[in-house]
């Protein structure tokens, strides 16, 4: 005896793939700038790792006296004998371990040739409207430091002969002022230089182990996207016999 077994539909049979557009436009949309942040970010470490082996490789280097023979470089270290003179500027809103204070600017003559040094850093006075006292050595000395870059940008800096006094920026303009031997660069002490104060120079913003941490981040955010999106706006679980 021939038995008929009614046919049952499949749930597969009526379900489409997408249930939401507008959520999965918009993960179209989001997904690839989420990816291409994170491989920037990665781009951003590389370049971090160059200008770290650039700064090591040169401040491995034997100090030298900066001249016209020389090729001046960021961060080529240096050796000048000679004086301070009185002048100096205390530039402001420098914070170490937290704390505010100024990085003192002040001038050196080394065989005729003023240079203009960045001592490191002080802290700021109880009362921010009395400026600290800057002790410095009379005497003839000698100074090792590294050459760093002026900012080509320009502030509201009254005009240099204004001298000891508080400053918001080491621009192009106020050195011009100075009468240096060369307005490019400023002098920054190395910490174990004589009449150095507290250094702890940051040669670089963020590190490239941060902008590698930025880039899981965001390959993280791309991924709980799609997660997200399968989860809301697709019908996977049910062509697959999940509810």
């Amino acid at each position: 005896m021939r038995v008929e077994i009614p046919s049952v539909p499949t749930k597969n049979t009526s379900v489409t793939l997408i249930r939401n557009w507008p959520i999965t436009l918009f993960s179209i949309g989001l997904f690839p700038i989420l990816v291409s942040l994170g491989f920037w970010q990665l781009e951003r470490a590389e370049y971090k790792e160059t200008i770290r082996e650039e700064i090591d490789a040169r401040l491995s280097l034997q100090p030298v006296r900066p001249d016209a023979n020389l090729v001046l470089r960021r961060f080529t270290p240096v050796s000048l004998s000679g004086q301070y003179t009185g002048e100096y500027f205390l530039l402001d809103n420098r914070t170490r371990s937290g704390r505010a204070g100024y990085e003192v600017l002040q001038i050196f003559i080394s065989a005729d040739q003023r240079w203009l040094i960045n001592r490191g850093w002080i802290p700021l006075s109880m009362n921010r409207d009395v400026l600290p006292k800057v002790f410095y050595p009379k005497n003839p000395i000698k100074i090792i430091g590294f050459l760093y870059p002026v900012a080509k940008k320009t502030s509201n800096n009254l005009s240099a002969q204004e001298k000891n006094r508080r400053i918001q920026l080491l621009d192009k303009n106020l050195v011009k002022e100075l009468d240096l031997y060369d307005a490019s660069w400023v002098i920054r002490l190395s910490a174990d230089s004589n009449s150095a104060l507290v250094t702890d120079w940051n040669f670089i913003k963020n590190s490239a182990e941060r902008h590698r941490a930025y880039s899981v981040q965001w390959f993280c955010m791309a991924i709980a996207l799609v997660i997200l999106w399968v989860f809301a706006a697709t019908n996977f679980g049910r062509l697959y016999g999940y509810k």
